[in-house]
């Protein structure tokens, strides 16, 4: 096994992958939303869900695409109504659970995700543009690395956090006003 690249005493902002990775994804988000806003009736977090649905097969629960975006449910929602409110998507009742209700996008959802698209592709082809084919190519497959051990670990993190649950054994409910039981 090799010694850990990172150490306490070596640790700087700079040089760790996840700041890295996190401040790109800022960054990026941040351009992003600033061309969306001159160039298309949607912003980028709504284009994000929109595309989210268009590569699904069908319907969607709410907290897959809540995990998919990795928004919290309550930012979600209020993406999903505005979307809703002007037709680009539907909520509709579960055929599996009644009591479950999932999202899919309507044709016009489709067609103004599809009109976006433009904007993403020549925004990251810009951001690109400096990198010969063979680093583009690396750097791509690095990510793509980088993505599934990081799939891997997230799942493995909440299994331990389930099993943790599970032997603390059922929580009792209080009431916030008096306390009880």
């Amino acid at each position: 096994m090799r010694r850990p690249y990172y150490t306490v005493q070596s640790l700087e902002r700079d040089s760790s992958v996840g700041f890295l990775v996190k401040r790109c994804g800022v960054l990026m988000t941040q351009v992003a939303e600033g061309r969306f806003a001159s160039a298309t009736p949607v912003n980028f977090t709504q284009w994000l869900a929109l595309i989210s649905l268009c590569n699904q097969q069908g319907h969607v629960s709410a907290t897959q695409l809540s995990r998919d975006l990795g928004h919290d449910m309550g930012a979600l929602t209020r993406v999903v109504d505005e979307l809703e409110r002007r037709g680009l998507l539907r909520r509709e009742r579960s055929r599996k659970d009644r009591r479950a209700v999932e999202i899919a996008i309507t044709p016009e959802g489709r067609r103004v995700a599809d009109e976006a698209k433009r904007v993403i592709v020549e925004l990251l082809n810009e951001l690109v543009q400096p990198y010969s084919l063979q680093e583009l190519e690396t750097l791509i497959s690095l990510l793509q690395r980088l993505w599934q051990h990081l799939e891997r670990a997230a799942t493995k993190e909440s299994q331990v956090a389930a099993r943790r649950s599970r032997a603390r054994g059922p929580t009792v409910r209080r009431s916030r006003s008096t306390g009880a039981p």
